[in-house]
């Protein structure tokens, strides 16, 4: 007594007069469909942070200096040379920071901002690194 229909989600594509109710074959459905996968949508994240969030380059820019300077002012009242170690990778991660500015594509807008984004994490960690042999 129960009857089973076949009901499409959505019709396919370029037909919007497709009965709803018409079950639509395996074989007229696009095969080559493209599928969206990790590495184009952390471009487009990417890509979309960046030109949402124009001033974020610019603060990127002053906390890497900020953090420098940290690294300065440390080895003046720790008087040792250690704290030193980090400021060639916050350097590293400005060069990359300006070369974020002048990408073009998405790929180019991914690749500096993740290796900006490593280059500054491991002056993070070898900041941490260092302060612990330090005191």
């Amino acid at each position: 007594m129960d009857r089973m229909t076949t009901v499409p989600l959505t019709a396919p594509r370029g037909d919007e007069t497709a009965d709803p109710g018409e079950a639509v074959p395996a074989e007229t459905e696009p095969s080559a469909a493209p599928v969206v996968g990790l590495v184009e949508l952390s471009e487009r994240v990417a890509a979309s942070v960046l030109t949402r969030c124009p001033w974020l380059l610019r603060a990127s820019e002053i906390m890497l200096a900020l953090f420098t300077l940290v690294c300065l002012v440390a080895v003046g009242t720790r008087l040792s040379a250690l704290l030193l170690l980090p400021v060639p990778l916050f350097a590293v991660s400005w060069l990359f920071l300006r070369r974020l500015r002048g990408s073009e594509t998405r790929a180019q807008q991914l690749r500096w901002s993740l290796l900006m984004a490593l280059a500054a994490m491991v002056g993070f960690w070898v900041m941490s690194v260092v302060a612990r042999w330090v005191s």
